[in-house]
């Protein structure tokens, strides 16, 4: 996550990194083990607002979209063919959206009507950072 926390130090970035405990929490409320990766973002980040760019995560308001255990609720209710593990990181436009999956480390593009569309071969940092620079 350095690169990440490089830009998110020089540039008006909105994050809200989250604790240990609220980690747990999460993972507890949506049954889902996160990976070391996602922890790490949730740690140093927690969520984060960048111009027109917004990525979900935990350290908003719990009734916000941002907050996962709202979005990840909302699109398991909506579509029961959601992936177990994942939560979503951002809308990806067209009623597909990015996920993060944590049962294989990957990020995802998902679509409620035909599951994962694209697996992602970049680590969750470098994909964040290349939403945030487009």
């Amino acid at each position: 996550m350095k690169q990440l926390k490089t830009f998110i130090e020089q540039h008006d970035v909105i994050t809200c990194p989250v604790d240990t405990a609220t980690i747990n929490a999460a993972e507890k409320a949506l049954h889902i083990t996160f990976t070391p990766d996602y922890k790490a973002w949730l740690e140093n980040v927690g969520f984060l607002s960048y111009e027109a760019t917004e990525v979900c995560g935990l350290g908003v308001k719990e009734t916000a979209w941002l907050n996962i255990l709202r979005s990840t609720a909302e699109l398991r209710q909506q579509h029961p063919d959601f992936p177990a593990c994942a939560v979503p990181l951002m809308d990806a436009e067209d009623g597909h959206y990015y996920l993060y999956d944590n049962a294989t480390g990957n990020t995802v593009r998902w679509s409620p009507l035909s599951g994962v569309r694209e697996t992602l071969n970049v680590s969750l940092e470098t994909f964040v950072l290349q939403q945030i620079e487009q």
